[in-house]
């Protein structure tokens, strides 16, 4: 008996295991399948921790679902003068006022839980999303998320991701938003090798 114990116990664990394995999912498939309901919104910035989005599961989920969202994902502003915006990744679970519990994946219930993500302007022309300001989920750019896998800092996916969408250039992007030289150059060679891809 000493020795089924811990085989079932074994057992029990890559069960578990394999369930937690088969309940991760792309968000967009979990959207498209009626899997989960959200509901994006700016909170005031162009880059970085500049989008939140709020989940929860249907009926359809059968249960507790796991997440991951694709960088490159667009995002389409719901108001025609606020910017669109492009998601690099999953940042957090907000706890409470300006704090979030880090995560690189969304854990959805039947329980609303909202989320921060790392989100950059791809309309540099148009307005900073306020809270007001919804989102619909849009598709992946593959350009898009090999700039912002390649890019290190905020700065340098702000402008890489200008440079692609808006083909804008130093001068201009520095009227409103600052960038070295060196963060630029480190842009526009990121751009670059992704577009030749």
């Amino acid at each position: 008996m000493k020795k089924i114990l811990p085989l079932l116990a074994v057992l029990l664990v890559s069960t578990s295991v394999f369930r937690a394995v088969a309940e991760t999912e792309d968000l967009a498939a979990a959207v498209a399948a009626g899997k989960v309901s959200i509901t994006f919104h700016g909170i005031g910035g162009s880059s970085g921790d500049s989008i939140e989005a709020t989940v929860v599961t249907t009926a359809k989920a059968g249960g507790d679902l796991v997440l991951t969202v694709a960088p490159g994902t667009r995002l389409q502003s719901e108001n025609v003068s606020a910017q669109n915006m492009v998601i690099a990744g999953v940042e957090g679970q907000v706890i409470s006022g300006n704090s979030y519990s880090p995560s690189s994946e969304i854990r959805a219930s039947d329980t609303p839980r909202t989320y921060v993500f790392d989100a950059y302007c791809t309309d540099f022309e148009k307005n900073n999303p306020s809270a007001s300001t919804k989102f619909k989920l849009g598709k992946v750019d593959p350009i898009l998320a090999c700039i912002l896998n390649e890019a290190g800092s905020t700065i340098v996916k702000q402008a890489a991701v200008w440079i692609y969408t808006d083909k804008a250039s130093y001068s201009h992007v520095n009227q409103k938003f600052t960038v070295s030289q060196a963060d630029w150059a480190a842009a526009a060679a990121i751009v670059k090798k992704c577009s030749a891809k």
